[in-house]
């Protein structure tokens, strides 16, 4: 019996760790510098991403744009481009894509495109690395030999047990982490680049993340996230879907007198289930004692419909995280006010996937104060104080019975309210930097964007009149509208950014003056940006200025 209970025991510790290699896989070591940059060579431009695929094989040529940015330096070239300091130049690159270093690398990764540099005779070269993961089936066999090693000292009892060890832990591993590669973007920038592959049988999967360093002995293992910032996908702990996948490291001063040969970064992936969405079903109006809450993990079958925009209402779980709130200085429209800094929110919190709609106000607060009666279009000549009443944010998160937020709260039994400005910026950004959330950036004139044109209502598609919610492209975390339509209150008082913060709360006092984001349907492009803040005092209610619901989960 003993034997028995240590060779289940090993059994068990086998697959467990079968199953954690199918979960968190290593990549080949890698060339890693953690100095600083003193100065920058040749980026690529951002605002023109260039696509291709793995059909372009065997010389044929992709056109690729690049920006010299070093003004100091005239003897900048690239191997494959004939280049001038200062300016946009076209040139043309011959892969070799059967080549075996290339096999598994992802098609849509311009970075990959620059292999050697130089810069004052110096020549700066990239290596990539991809690994090679063996096939499920080679770990599944390799249970199998172990069983027939010690079939003859078991008994049919043991077997059984052991073949449903098998079953639970060797062959119900849904989630299988591969294909790993790292690069670092070095001399350009300290970031590291983690290309990555996530399997899954689900529909629509969600995955928990993690990323670990070390060097090749692997005897020193630690977390990324405590020694720098991740970005990217996986930024908030959450990676969306299966298949190729890419996050960012930015290593922290930690690591300026690093420079290793054999670094290499784990990327660790768990499917989840994580109430995605949050339904709250409204459909009995004020006539109903309570409002039901449910759960989704996914997008239902057939999309949003309008029920999610009248007799229903649908949040998306943003999980906490890091991010860069504001604007650099070279933006395009930018204001003095939005000062670039590190916001840190400690909390997840729901969202609405879409501003609350005319027909939503109606049923939760038996009012009508719209412009029109388009009640799929959002909300609209609402004050801060019709929302919230007269609530003494940032004090405390009080709000009057009668409010559309009192209403809410005592009908669900949860705090529901308005996003702070960072909570907001965070969500319309899902992990971008750029002006808008799609990835694009103003080009002149600034007052017209035909990307902004694909993600919101704004005065050159509008025709001065709000849209129905969702008709634009959502971001990476499935919100609608968040450029465009009506600008969006804000729980705070509008006031000068403090530097880096922890769950900031905006200005203490501000003469009733509040925070609004987004840009509304007759703004110009550049005023509909990520990092763009607005204000107007909490008593004005016009049919430029709406609000989205939100709930922090504790």
């Amino acid at each position: 019996m003993k034997r028995y209970l240590a060779f289940l025991f090993f059994a068990c510790l086998f697959f467990s760790n079968t199953l954690l290699a199918y979960n968190a896989i290593w990549s080949d070591d890698f060339h890693f510098n953690g100095g600083q940059i003193t100065e920058e060579a040749i980026v690529l431009n951002p605002t023109d991403p260039l696509p291709y695929s793995s059909a372009m094989a065997e010389g044929t040529p992709v056109s690729l744009t690049i920006l010299a940015t070093d003004k100091n330096d005239t003897n900048i070239v690239a191997e494959v481009f004939s280049s001038q300091p200062n300016q946009f130049v076209e040139g043309f690159i011959f892969w070799d894509y059967t080549a075996d270093e290339f096999k598994y690398l992802p098609t849509d990764d311009t970075y990959l495109l620059a292999e050697i540099i130089k810069s004052d005779s110096e020549v700066k070269r990239f290596e990539r690395i991809v690994t090679i993961l063996p096939e499920p089936a080679g770990l599944f066999l390799l249970g199998l030999a172990v069983l027939f090693y010690v079939r003859r000292r078991m008994n049919i009892l043991a077997m059984i047990t052991i073949s449903l060890v098998l079953g639970a832990l060797g062959l119900s591993a849904e989630t299988e982490v591969t294909k790993v590669s790292c690069m670092q973007m070095w001399p350009f920038d300290r970031s590291v680049i983690i290309n990555y592959n996530i399997a899954s049988d689900s529909i629509d999967p969600t995955f928990k993340v993690s990323f670990y360093g070390s060097t090749s002995d692997g005897q020193v293992v630690f977390n990324l996230l405590k020694y720098g910032t991740i970005s990217g996908e996986g930024a908030n702990g959450i990676v969306a879907g299966s298949g190729e996948h890419k996050s960012f490291w930015t290593p922290s001063d930690y690591f300026n007198s690093w420079i290793r040969d054999n670094f290499k970064i784990k990327v660790e992936a768990i499917e989840q289930s994580t109430n995605l969405y949050m339904v709250i079903d409204i459909s009995g109006g004020t006539n109903a004692a309570n409002f039901a809450v449910s759960y989704l993990d996914s997008v239902p079958e057939g999309g949003w419909t309008d029920e999610y925009k009248t007799t229903k209402m649908v949040l998306r779980r943003i999980e906490a995280g890091k991010f860069y709130m504001g604007s650099l200085e070279r933006e395009r429209g930018r204001s003095d006010d939005e000062i670039l800094h590190e916001v840190t929110l400690t909390k997840s919190f729901y969202i609405g996937v879409f501003e609350t709609t005319k027909r939503q106000y109606i049923l939760i607060t038996g009012s009508n104060t719209n412009y029109n009666n388009n009640m799929t279009h959002p909300a609209d000549c609402v004050s801060y104080r019709m929302i919230r009443g007269s609530g003494n944010w940032p004090r405390n998160n009080e709000v009057d019975e009668g409010s559309f937020f009192g209403i809410l709260r005592k009908k669900t039994n949860m705090d529901f309210d308005l996003p702070t400005e960072a909570q907001w910026e965070y969500a319309c950004r899902a992990n971008t930097t750029s002006e808008f959330n799609d990835g694009s950036n103003l080009k002149p004139p600034i007052y017209i964007s035909g990307d902004l044109a694909k993600l919101g209502c704004y005065e050159y598609n509008s025709n001065g009149n709000t849209a129905k919610v969702g008709k634009y492209r959502p971001n990476a975390w499935g919100l609608y509208d968040m450029h465009g339509n009506v600008r969006e209150w804000c729980l705070d008082y509008y006031g000068a950014y403090q530097g880096d913060e922890i769950d900031p709360k905006g200005a203490p006092t501000a003469n009733f003056i509040r925070v609004t984001r987004g840009g509304h349907c007759i703004d110009y492009a550049y005023a509909c940006r990520s990092a763009k803040r607005s204000f107007i005092t909490d008593s004005q209610r016009d049919i430029y200025t709406g609000f989205r619901v939100v709930l922090v989960l504790e």
